[in-house]
């Protein structure tokens, strides 16, 4: 039974941008709170938009900053026009809670910003590299283990049961975007493995594969989930960087050589930009698509890495060397369908069988933090008829932002946001 928690009045930040480009891992972390606790009073906000002054009155119990929000660092004109926008933020006597990705990336920047902010309270997917990330934070703010996607209630009745996999169209999946060199060549590998895949099968392969890196095919929503559930396989990497990016330096270097340089594969950018420092700090977790593969009962072809402790070689999944040197092997165990279905229904039993996984313990845990830090603060209790008519305001005037959208900067956004943010 869920413990009694009082009525909070809740703000949770995100820059997603156009609701019809969202990835449906990404939403459904950036609205837990909303999705997984409807009974409280949960404003989710896109912070491309200025907060109205009748929210900002709002005494907030809870305020959680998700990870695309938090993307803001990484420009120093939007984290300056964040930091002023939301500056009330640091001021409020709120509990505040953060879940960043990427913390490799812009550190520093990301730990004096959310040390300044006064959080309560970090969600972090690299638990052994605490100390070096948030030096600051590490000293006067609590930090917890996160992870870059959770099972949703929703995702557990969709793939409940599973498309047979005789009934599946597809023997191999991928997509990927192509990440800037700023991630090390553990992010370059996201996109040169299916490369390397296709090369290593030979034109004469017979499996039905729909792999790519191309923008142009990337998959939006809940698309994907029926993609993931036509694909007996998938490709799959570590999710991470194998470069520690503190002040943003090495991202700026690679933006400015690659504008100079469009055509530079990722060795000439690394001779130019970090010589010697690839591979020196590995930041790596488990990725959304692991856990989505996971539920569908898609075996994943995987590279090497840790994937946070929760997945092991030829036992979750099948080991899939990143030069891909051991395609027969490969291609011999995902021709055995009774192992194929071994390791599929093993990954998927370890997955639902982790209790951090599931949103909703992690929300239970966020939200009741909140009201016991709200609590200890003195933070009175809502005016529920003030906030009910923010909240019925606030909806209109969120459809009248829409509108507004104008075809132009729906464009402008997109790839904005693709370009400035990895997949987790």
């Amino acid at each position: 039974m869920r413990p009694s928690v009082p009525q909070l009045n809740v703000l949770a930040l995100h820059q997603m941008g156009d609701p019809r480009y969202w990835r449906e891992a990404v939403r459904s972390l950036e609205f837990m709170i909303q999705d997984c606790r409807p009974e409280l009073n949960c404003i989710v906000h896109d912070c491309a938009y200025p907060l109205p002054e009748y929210l900002r009155e709002l005494d907030y119990h809870l305020i959680v900053m998700g990870p695309t929000f938090l993307c803001n660092r990484y420009r120093e004109e939007n984290l300056q026009r964040t930091r002023e926008n939301y500056r009330f933020i640091a001021q409020s006597k709120a509990c505040k809670v953060a879940l960043p990705q990427d913390d490799y990336d812009c550190s520093a920047i990301l730990d004096d910003w959310l040390n300044d902010w006064a959080v309560d309270r970090i969600y972090t997917v690299c638990p052994d590299k605490w100390h070096i990330l948030y030096p600051k934070c590490n000293e006067n703010r609590e930090i917890l283990l996160g992870y870059t996607g959770y099972v949703s209630e929703e995702w557990l009745e969709s793939w409940r049961r599973p498309k047979p996999r005789k009934a599946r169209t597809l023997d191999v999946s991928y997509r990927a975007s192509k990440l800037p060199a700023n991630f090390g060549s553990l992010g370059a590998l996201k996109y040169r493995i299916a490369d390397r895949f296709l090369e290593a099968l030979g034109k004469g392969s017979r499996l039905k594969k729909d792999i790519s890196t191309r923008f142009e095919d990337m998959i939006p929503g809940k698309q994907w989930h029926d993609f993931m559930n036509d694909s007996k396989c998938c490709l799959t990497t570590p999710s991470g960087s194998s470069l520690l990016d503190p002040h943003n330096k090495i991202r700026k270097c690679v933006e400015s050589f690659v504008l100079h340089n469009p055509t530079a594969e990722f060795e000439e950018i690394e001779a130019h930009c970090f010589p010697e420092l690839d591979r020196q700090q590995v930041f790596s977790a488990i990725s959304p698509r692991n856990i989505e593969a996971a539920l569908a009962e898609t075996v994943q072809l995987a590279t090497p890495g840790n994937y946070s402790d929760l997945m092991e070689p030829e036992t979750d999944y099948v080991r899939l060397e990143e030069d891909c040197s051991n395609i027969k092997d490969v291609l011999k165990t995902i021709a055995d369908t009774k192992k194929c279905k071994a390791i599929a229904e093993r990954c998927k039993e370890k997955m639902l069988a982790q209790p951090r996984l599931r949103r909703a313990n992690v929300v239970r845990e966020i939200v009741e933090f909140g009201a016991k830090i709200a609590s200890e603060r003195g933070i009175p209790d809502p005016n529920q008829r003030k906030v009910d008519k923010a909240l019925e305001k606030y909806q209109q005037d969120k459809k009248t932002n829409f509108q507004r959208f104008s075809p132009v900067k729906k464009i402008s956004y997109f790839f904005r946001s693709i370009f400035k943010k990895k997949k987790i």
